[in-house]
């Protein structure tokens, strides 16, 4: 009976192995024909148009009126992801040649848009600029969609080790496609040349324009009418599920609900345990449509964990509270990664525990957050736009 169940077990196995190798297979497959695609749209000489720029676009709210900005310039087309169709939309209809990036007609008409700019401004990873043959002329600025980093990205992402030959060649292919990379302080300029492999001579330190409206709003923003003062728990997306919510919101309630709220934005792509609402109305569930920005200029704690959001937060709130939340630290260390001696440096802001938060937010001695912007948010002055576009006016 034994054996019976040992030889069961060893062909199930086999079988999940043999699958998950065919799975692999067929994924490389399909990312060959990808980059076969690309290269043959990119055939044929080709003329860049200095008046002409492409922007991709992959992340919502990332450029916050530097498109517009770009399209009063110069003969801008937006070429846009699958999942940013309604932002593309609204694009459109303020007059902005928008093209999206799917399909094979649409990566045809975004790789010829691309091959005829002047600049290309991408706010991500984007594979197939890794095979596009590039014209004189052309230059591709990574315009990243975080100000800072606390989790690892490119070369120093955990699950790089485990991938294939061919995937590092394609990664090493889109970095060194990238003429530029913004950045907003020089600490992320380290981050990035050991990210991305990016010379320091490719560091364009402007700060980021999609900053510029948060320092105008701290700046100009009516003040907030507020019975108590409010705690905002934003989390990051995690791949896995939670068996229970990690705050007690119970304790949580009990101790501060005299004198705080807590409003809990989630990730929408997360899928927790429903925290408990109580009757006294201390918790408040937001839609996961809210703006966050306007979440954040409320907010006098943010809790978050492993997310860029907390760099937004001290630029709108420098004498706000800031909590980073990392109940699965050793977890989350090995998928995707957390930058190296990031631990050290927010030491003082760390907690394990819903009693370690608790602590934190009646301490409120530790409001000043001027340290961690002189560090992170150094160039993010509210003139990140217009230093970008006379740079590539100069250039």
């Amino acid at each position: 009976m034994l054996k019976h169940k040992n030889m069961n077990k060893l062909k199930s196995s086999k079988k999940s192995q043999l699958e998950f190798q065919m799975k692999h297979y067929l994924l490389s497959l399909a990312k060959t024909g990808y980059d076969w695609l690309v290269k043959l749209f990119s055939l044929g000489k080709t003329t860049t148009n200095p008046q002409k720029v492409t922007y991709l676009l992959s992340f919502p709210n990332n450029d916050h009126g530097l498109i517009r900005e770009l399209n009063q310039k110069y003969d801008l087309t937006v070429c846009y992801t699958k999942d940013l169709t309604d932002e593309a939309t609204g694009l459109a209809l303020l007059g902005i040649k928008t093209q999206p990036i799917f399909g094979i007609s649409g990566l045809k008409k975004t790789v010829k848009a691309v091959r005829t700019s002047r600049w290309c401004l991408a706010d991500n990873y984007f594979a197939f600029l890794g095979a596009i043959k590039k014209p004189e002329g052309l230059a591709i600025i990574q315009l990243w969609h975080a100000t800072g980093a606390i989790k690892t990205f490119g070369y120093e992402d955990a699950s790089v080790a485990s991938r294939s030959t061919s995937d590092k060649h394609r990664f090493n292919r889109v970095y060194a496609s990238f003429d530029a990379v913004v950045v907003a302080s020089p600490r992320m300029g380290q981050i990035f040349e050991r990210s991305y492999g990016i010379h320091p001579e490719k560091l364009w330190s402007l700060g980021f324009p999609r900053t510029d409206h948060l320092v105008l709003e701290k700046e100009t923003a009516v003040p907030i009418v507020k019975t108590k003062k409010r705690i905002l728990y934003l989390p990051t997306y995690r791949d896995y599920d939670l068996e229970e919510y990690p705050l007690d919101l119970a304790v949580l309630s009990e101790r501060l609900s005299a004198e705080y709220e807590l409003w809990i934005k989630e990730h929408p792509a997360s899928h927790w345990p429903k925290p408990d609402q109580d009757d006294g109305g201390f918790v408040h569930l937001v839609e996961t449509a809210t703006s966050a920005d306007d979440l954040l200029l409320a907010a006098d704690v943010l809790i978050t964990d492993y997310s860029s959001v907390a760099f937004d937060y001290s630029l709108i709130q420098p004498e706000g509270q800031l909590i980073f939340y990392w109940f699965d630290e050793a977890r989350y260390r090995t998928q995707p990664g957390l930058q190296k001696g990031i631990e050290t440096e927010l030491s003082s802001m760390i907690a394990y525990h819903t009693e370690e938060v608790l602590a934190m937010i009646q301490n409120t001695e530790q409001t000043d957050l001027s340290e961690f912007n002189q560090i992170w948010n150094t160039y993010n002055d509210g003139n990140a736009t217009m230093r970008l576009l006379n740079k590539m006016d100069g250039a």
